[in-house]
């Protein structure tokens, strides 16, 4: 079997499959502060692999995009079945227990890292009581639309890799899928989020101005919502109500609009506008302009200078 692997220095999920002496699934990972996630298939028939995650205050919530094979989990020592893990399931697992998973045949799934910090965290931006954890029954999947299109959502950032992937981006991703999990499922389920209308005109200028400063995208919603005096919250709902975009959204739509200005008017080399717009490369620059234009900068450039 061959394999495809993308390794992130430090990743919990680094660990999962990792055997000298055998075959490997195809593994890919995202490392960013607030996001943890990693993508794992195998497509042999007769291959059986074992995975382990190191104990930690954390859950492990993984996404099934295909039927889960035979195969048995251990928890603490006890071998039990797992049942209901047709693809679009999800499953939890919690960390502080001693774990196995066995697969027999062909597996392909995303796993989101989880921590219980995050969880805290959530609760008190909110201003309310720690949800104390996740309800959940080990070994049986469930069917929730709201984590499978989330989860989902995040492949194409796995496929492209930690340069690509915005710390926004991220960050706008992790607390949608911890905010759907603590309201969800939480012990002490979080509050909804009362709707306070949009942005402050000085809200929303202050929160453009800081994003056209960071068109890296290396700008959390915390420092976002913090310049608006908001909650993390609150804040991406606002924006998103103000502006009919989410923060990244606009970020993306702010650095076509910037090298569209730079392509026109300045001798800069391709590269150069790239970084200057914030995209990590020249490639990463042509890839995002020719899904959003329909032609590549160079085309652009030439056609409007023709």
């Amino acid at each position: 079997m061959s394999s495809r692997t993308t390794r992130v220095t430090s990743h919990p999920f680094d660990r999962a499959f990792r055997r000298d002496d055998r075959a490997q699934p195809m593994t890919k990972m995202l490392g960013k502060a607030t996001l943890l996630v990693s993508e794992f298939e195998s497509v042999e028939d007769d291959l059986v692999l074992s995975g382990t995650l190191p104990r930690d205050d954390a859950y492990v919530v993984t996404l099934h995009l295909r039927n889960r094979p035979r195969g048995a989990m251990a928890a603490e020592g006890r071998w039990l079945q797992p049942t209901n893990f047709q693809a679009g399931n999800f499953g939890i697992v919690d960390l502080r227990m001693k774990l196995m998973s066995e697969y027999a045949g062909p597996f392909h799934y995303v796993s989101f890292y989880l921590t219980r910090r995050a969880l805290d965290d959530l609760a008190d931006d909110a201003g309310c009581p720690r949800i104390g954890g996740l309800r959940h029954q080990l070994g049986v999947g469930m069917s929730d639309p709201v984590v499978h299109h989330l989860l989902s959502s995040l492949r194409p950032a796995l496929a492209a890799g930690s340069a690509e992937t915005t710390a926004l981006y991220a960050d706008l991703v992790s607390r949608a899928l911890v905010t759907h999990l603590a309201t969800a499922y939480g012990e002490r389920r979080l509050p909804p989020l009362i709707r306070r209308g949009g942005l402050a005109p000085w809200q929303t200028r202050r929160a453009k101005e800081l994003l056209d400063s960071r068109l890296d995208g290396e700008v959390s919603v915390k420092d976002l919502a913090t310049a608006c005096n908001l909650s993390a919250r609150h804040f991406a709902r606002a924006f998103r109500e103000t502006t009919g975009q989410s923060p990244h959204r606009w970020l993306i739509e702010r650095r076509i609009d910037k090298a569209k200005a730079l392509l026109e008017v300045s001798a800069r080399s391709l590269n150069e506008i790239a970084l200057a717009c914030g995209f990590a490369s020249q490639s990463h620059f042509t890839r995002t302009f020719t899904r959003a234009i329909g032609l590549s900068p160079g085309a652009w450039r030439r056609l409007r200078r023709s």
